[in-house]
């Protein structure tokens, strides 16, 4: 998270001199720019991880951006558990004329595949990862997957996302500043 205090926007307009009421425009600017370098960086941090794609990774994530009105932008991943079928399953289609012996699904990538016994794949609304309840046919249940959150929830991949979208909005904010400067020449 990035906090810009009064002092921060101080600073920013004694830069800008004569145009300090330029100074919000500029920062918030920068701010959105760190935003979307998180959201980026979010989903190569995860994917480093996890056998999961970046789509279903950026579907979680919002992003509120800032304003010259409230220099204050956000980045955060809301989503509930993920379908198993958007890691790694082997076959990740279903056969009907001779169904595997025993599914095999990796969600982290350090730990290889892994067998599920008795799960199989069909074809509900898209190839699904499912599971009988019973010994007989029906009824079945979907499996799934850790949430995207909590794949974030790693403290080494949060502190690493905080300090890269840091890096970039002191860049950005120099890159502001002089923008504002040569435009008013």
């Amino acid at each position: 998270m990035i906090k810009v205090n009064s002092l921060d926007i101080a600073i920013v307009e004694q830069k800008l001199g004569s145009f300090k009421n330029k100074a919000p425009t500029a920062i918030s600017r920068a701010l959105n720019r760190a935003a979307a370098n998180a959201k980026t960086n979010t989903s190569k941090k995860v994917r480093e991880g996890y056998n999961i794609k970046a789509k279903t990774i950026r579907e979680t994530i919002d992003v509120n951006k800032a304003n010259k009105n409230k220099l204050r932008s956000s980045v955060k991943s809301k989503g509930e558990k993920v379908s198993l079928s958007k890691f790694k399953v082997s076959p990740a289609n279903p056969r009907p004329t001779r169904p595997p012996k025993v599914l095999k699904v990796s969600v982290k990538k350090d730990t290889g595949l892994k067998e599920i016994l008795g799960a199989f794949v069909a074809n509900i609304n898209g190839n699904k990862v499912f599971e009988r309840t019973t010994k007989s046919r029906l009824p079945i249940k979907q499996l799934y997957g850790p949430a995207v959150p909590q794949m974030l929830g790693n403290e080494v991949v949060r502190k690493s996302i905080e300090e890269e979208a840091r890096k970039t909005y002191l860049t950005r904010l120099e890159h502001e500043i002089n923008r504002v400067l040569e435009k008013s020449k």
